[in-house]
């Protein structure tokens, strides 16, 4: 494994330096070098995407409520840190050119909006849209094949890579350490798909350095964390033993 070609990725921006989901997290993921920003999009109440994990707005910023149910200037009168929830749209144009996008859709119905966003940014070729609701990744693939997907893989288990593949066409897979089997990796490579594991962010660096290593000689080609650099360092000293 050449470690030169290991790609590094951001969680949420690198949101262990700054709140998650905002552009001070990105800018934080673009300045550590990340080749790839993952962020969750919700849609308000009165129609706009916005970047936001949860449900509701209680964990992450100054309010209370549903995402849902509130609409876009409502959300933009919340506090996250001294950061404010961005749109869809403002997280595109800030990233643009700077890196590519892995934008998890964490709710139904949203993904033409999506895709309609993506395109008007001319950024088919920087996203990659991924979401635990597989009919979203259906739907994704029917309306723009050249904006990639991603698949998640993060529970212990039997998958048909085969199947996965001719339904949904991934160019990514999300695998979570706890879930790597030889096996998937193998299959992904030879279909010429990225394998991409997530840290958890509350990992060590003795931690991250033990399953770097492991993952490394699986054949994964990319990580992601809150913490970028922590990877690139564990890369950089790998590269020199």
């Amino acid at each position: 494994m050449d470690l030169k070609s290991l790609k590094v990725g951001a969680h949420r921006g690198a949101m262990c330096y700054a709140p998650e989901n905002t552009l001070a997290a990105f800018a934080f993921a673009v300045q550590q070098d990340c080749y790839r920003i993952e962020f969750d999009v919700r849609r308000t109440s009165d129609g706009h995407l916005v970047v936001i994990h949860d449900e509701t707005v209680d964990r992450t910023t100054d309010g209370s409520g549903i995402v849902s149910e509130m609409s876009l200037s409502e959300l933009k009168k919340l506090s996250v840190g001294t950061e404010t929830i961005p749109t869809l749209k403002e997280s595109l144009d800030f990233m643009a050119g700077k890196t590519k996008m892995l934008i998890e859709q964490k709710e139904k119905g949203i993904t033409e909006q999506v895709i309609r966003e993506i395109e008007l940014a001319k950024l088919e070729r920087d996203c990659t849209i991924v979401s635990f609701h597989e009919e979203s990744l259906v739907e994704a693939f029917q309306i723009n094949s050249k904006i990639d997907r991603g698949y998640f893989i993060i529970k212990p288990g039997v998958y048909d890579i085969n199947e996965i593949c001719e339904r949904l066409d991934p160019r990514l897979f999300i695998v979570w350490p706890v879930a790597v089997q030889h096996e998937y990796i193998e299959k992904a490579i030879r279909k010429g798909i990225v394998v991409r594991c997530g840290f958890s962010d509350d990992q060590s660096i003795d931690q991250l350095r033990k399953e770097l290593r492991i993952l490394v000689e699986m054949g994964v080609t990319e990580f992601s964390c809150g913490r970028p650099d922590w990877i690139k360092n564990l890369i950089n000293e790998f590269n020199v033993e």
